[in-house]
């Protein structure tokens, strides 16, 4: 059974350092594929460093990346935003075979550092009209900014739409739904935490055709081992979990998320 992580990030450099390790690891539990993806300049070289490595190295897998930037990173970036917004889409253009989303923009208001609202919201829309421009999909993480999300994304009802790492409730996923045709919803680690039945029942209603399996590696890593470092072999992991929870037999689970996938991922 070939397995895929939807959104990991061997391009962060506690993960980068040790990459070959992580490989191996993976493929012992049939990986076929995975996309790296962040939102800043080093991580977005990494990302299509590693990818350029697997293609030599692993051509029988699906090595690709993800690249856009960060609410963190506003401070940092030039004030023309025509022209970040510019070097951004020819870092695209360069890569287009590496490359197979705009990734990972967001708002987040959980952060001291990313509270500039206006600012995060430029920004995000600036990367929704790249998306639309290249035909890619564009993958968010929003986090205690619902509201803040959708009155930006909202303006661009045809792009194809990615929510990494769910965050939020049934309602939330209702009016997605209903807004975007072509919508996916990413669910990881998070959803095994005691706190997170939110979290759980979002997923009983997310149609199966519409969801995606990732590990989001480094981070949140399970209920259990908070403390560990989480890596792509894990995904194996949470689509068990996942098939238990829904009560789909893995086999069948597997193979929809894997046709969502490449769904995701068309002409890529």
């Amino acid at each position: 059974m070939d397995i895929y992580d939807s959104h990991t990030h061997l391009n962060q450099l506690s993960l980068f350092q040790n990459r070959e390790h992580y490989f191996s690891s993976f493929l012992e539990i049939w990986w076929k594929g995975l996309v790296n993806a962040w939102a800043n300049q080093e991580y977005n070289l990494n990302g299509i460093k590693i990818a350029k490595i697997c293609k030599e190295r692993y051509p029988y897998c699906y090595v690709k990346c993800a690249i856009g930037r960060h609410p963190c990173d506003i401070q940092k970036l030039d004030d023309n935003l025509d022209l970040e917004k510019q070097n951004l889409k020819q870092q695209i253009l360069e890569n287009k075979e590496f490359v197979v989303a705009i990734w990972e923009c967001w708002i987040d208001l959980h952060y001291e550092e990313a509270q500039n609202v206006e600012e995060q919201q430029k920004y995000f829309k600036a990367q929704c009209e790249l998306a639309q421009e290249l035909w890619l999909p564009i993958m968010i993480h929003s986090r205690d900014a619902f509201q803040e999300t959708y009155d930006v994304l909202k303006q661009f009802p045809n792009i194809t739409v990615y929510i990494h790492c769910w965050g939020y409730w049934e309602k939330e996923i209702q009016l997605l739904l209903k807004t975007f045709p072509n919508l996916y919803i990413w669910f990881c680690w998070n959803i095994t935490y005691k706190s997170a039945e939110n979290l759980r029942e979002s997923l009983k209603i997310l149609p199966i055709e519409k969801l995606l399996v990732e590990t989001d590696a480094p981070y949140l890593s399970p209920q259990g081992h908070r403390w560990e470092i989480n890596e792509p072999k894990n995904v194996i992991v949470i689509w068990k979990y996942i098939s238990e929870l829904l009560r789909i037999e893995e086999e069948t689970l597997w193979k929809q998320v894997c046709t969502n996938f490449f769904n995701l991922y068309k002409n890529k």
